[in-house]
């Protein structure tokens, strides 16, 4: 299935169900994650005076998370959107951010022993200024907390983890005809998250190849030129719009993009991403009944999985990236499942919030599939990492 990598760090996270589409909007920014690699926030940018220490790949996205959980943009604590000015302290709610940073910090080492179980979200939820009065009436939720003598619902038995996986695979057409697809290409369109924090949507037509075992090829044209990314066996790559390549960073990324590039990661090899899963219960998903179940990857963070209880069809596909001031959550939901040319199941419309994984928590963004091909003949070289392109 389709999932995005990010597209300023051109994320190459793990949340597809059959594919991953990449998503790059300039060479400079994945040259610039490869100069900032093993450094700290301190070390490359300048005026850091809280986050010292935080790696400087996951600085942008800190700043990104704090948006979100104030519902602010960067104007409230910078002086303008240029990144130039960014280290100026002209703003006098920056001097505050840093404070109430410091503060979240503390709190956490020293009453949680250093786990990140306060972030500025626990206070904020969405709201420059914290609410400190109750709000009334309360919420229906509270109010079954209060009536703790009433009757409490009996919970259903659930299924194993083991079973809902495999309903899935036979919900996708079973495992035999799944196993005798090695190759695919897809067409689809998408609304890109460009820009400062994935704000700007641009449309492009997209082609996506993939080959067994696990080699992957992503275009996106644009409407001034044409982007390119895969994987050709043992790292991810992106062609930015002059022809210049570089290799996807950070290192988590390049970690999940090899994860990812298994051919059959999101459907017979998706148990073997978890050491360790567990259904934890039933929640509503887009007006769906849908077990939840919690997958522990090695080395990384647990994953949310949503499968529908009545079609055995994954609804939804939570993930995040760590940051120092809290978890930035991606959210896949995958919708229209329809038949591939070969008669399997696929989701012909797949939502992301945000636009990418290292988009502001804002941004969406939306894949609609036009057409599947199933075992299309496809040459190993087209998967190739390619060289750049001379400079005029």
């Amino acid at each position: 299935m389709i999932s995005p990598m990010s597209t300023r760090l051109i994320s190459a996270r793990r949340a597809a169900v059959a594919f991953s589409l990449v998503i790059t909007c300039a060479f400079a920014v994945s040259a610039q994650q490869q100069s900032m690699e093993g450094k700290t926030a301190e070390q490359f940018y300048k005026n850091i005076k809280v986050l010292k220490g935080t790696p400087a790949d996951q600085l942008n996205l800190a700043m990104h998370l704090v948006e979100g959980e104030l519902g602010v943009d960067c104007t409230f604590c910078h002086v303008d959107h240029d990144p130039a000015h960014f280290p100026l302290d002209d703003n006098k709610n920056k001097e505050t951010a840093r404070k109430m940073m410091q503060m979240v910090i503390d709190i956490n080492n020293n009453t949680f022993e250093g786990k990140q179980v306060v972030t500025c979200y626990t206070c904020h939820q969405g709201h420059p200024l914290p609410v400190s009065t109750v709000v009334l009436p309360l919420s229906p939720a509270i109010d079954s907390f209060i009536g703790l003598e009433e009757a409490k619902p009996v919970t259903p038995a659930l299924p194993t983890a083991d079973q809902i996986f495999d309903n899935y695979i036979q919900a996708l057409g079973g495992e035999q005809a799944v196993r005798q697809v090695t190759s695919r290409a897809i067409t689809a369109t998408q609304d890109l998250a460009t820009g400062p924090g994935g704000k700007t949507p641009l449309p492009a037509q997209i082609e996506r190849y993939q080959k067994a075992p696990n080699l992957s090829l992503t275009i996106e044209h644009i409407p001034n030129g044409t982007l390119s990314e895969g994987f050709d066996g043992k790292t991810a790559w992106a062609q930015n719009l002059k022809g210049g390549v570089a290799d996807i960073g950070p290192a988590l990324d390049q970690s999940r993009a090899h994860r990812n590039a298994d051919f059959y990661s999101d459907s017979l090899d998706l148990k073997r991403q978890y050491t360790k899963m567990e259904v934890t219960g039933i929640v509503r998903v887009n007006g769906h009944d849908a077990y939840e179940v919690v997958g522990y990857p090695a080395n990384d963070s647990p994953e949310q999985l949503y499968f529908d209880t009545l079609t055995g069809l994954l609804l939804r596909r939570d993930s995040v990236l760590p940051t120092q001031l809290g978890q930035s959550p991606f959210q896949l939901d995958y919708d229209d499942y329809k038949e591939t040319s070969s008669g399997l199941r696929f989701p012909f419309t797949i939502r992301m919030t945000p636009g990418t994984p290292r988009s502001e928590p804002q941004t969406h963004s939306t894949i609609r599939v036009q057409k599947v091909q199933d075992n299309p003949p496809l040459d190993d070289a087209k998967f190739m990492k390619p060289q750049p392109k001379p400079a005029p």
